[in-house]
């Protein structure tokens, strides 16, 4: 009878402890359609973000992601009427700084790699209350009286073309390389590097020359397409039809070589061979 006691306080334990670390991971994610998608938030890779909703893994995109929640909560329309267009994380304790998630660590709780100006900080989800990366399309626009600054268009699509869109640092090919491999880039299109509507970039970069110091290629002009393989160093890739030397091994990404992505608008259709 002790035994059976004692095995039955083990397993209420052990459930309450469990319980304990998958709410320290739930988090709701606000895409860009409006959609809400909640569970427990498990990893972001080369598929995007991976979620565990109702014991079963959904696969996001991570462009297609605008706000990723950990406590619960929702950003009022007040809150996007003062959103600065830059992605931003809000600490629980109420701290906020610039920076937008880089990579998902750990388990319970999870560890958050934050890219920022001033190089990367981890920081454990149960010290997050939002990432804010976008703003979805039934946010609410702050009004001011003033002309609306009319749409920029986006490149048409490509067949067989991966879309790097211009307001996330870096997009996952999901191609998987190696390193010395051989291989092109067929690289179409313009995008807007800020709210400035000449500010207009073609993938060798600005077209004004205009730099972005704390971009991940300070010498190279702000709203340059670039890659990286992995957490390998970032390399240019420029306009047209150009060829690289892998430096390594892993998944290809795609970025823009700028230092805020908020205010950007546009894409670049990529061709990878």
């Amino acid at each position: 009878m002790l035994k059976r006691t004692v095995l039955s306080v083990f397993c209420a334990a052990a459930l309450f402890f469990t319980g304990a670390a998958y709410a320290q991971d739930s988090a709701t994610l606000t895409l860009r359609s409006g959609e809400k998608v909640s569970g427990s938030l498990v990893d972001l890779g080369g598929v995007g973000y991976t979620m565990r909703v109702n014991g079963n893994e959904r696969h996001i995109a991570q462009n297609d992601v605008s706000v990723i929640d950990f406590t619960g909560g929702t950003m009022t329309d007040a809150d996007w009427a003062k959103f600065s267009g830059r992605s931003h994380v809000v600490l629980r304790n109420g701290q906020t700084f610039d920076g937008s998630l880089y990579d998902i660590g750990g388990t319970s709780p999870l560890r958050l790699t934050i890219r920022t100006n001033n190089g990367e900080r981890e920081v454990s989800a149960n010290e997050v209350a939002r990432i804010v990366i976008s703003r979805p399309e039934n946010a609410a626009v702050a009004t001011s009286g003033a002309t609306p600054k009319p749409a920029f268009a986006e490149t048409p699509a490509v067949p067989g073309a991966i879309t790097v869109r211009a307001d996330q640092p870096w997009t996952s090919t999901g191609i998987r390389v190696k390193k010395g491999q051989r291989v092109s880039f067929g690289i179409n299109g313009e995008i807007r590097v800020s709210d400035d509507e000449s500010d207009v970039a073609t993938g060798d970069g600005s077209k004004a020359g205009r730099r972005a110091a704390n971009a991940p290629l300070p010498e190279a002009s702000a709203g340059a397409l670039i890659g990286k393989v992995g957490n390998s160093a970032p390399f240019p890739l420029g306009h047209g039809q150009q060829t690289v030397t892998m430096p390594a091994a892993g998944v290809l990404w795609l970025g823009i070589n700028d230092d805020g992505f908020g205010d950007n608008k546009g894409t670049f259709q990529v061709v990878v061979r």
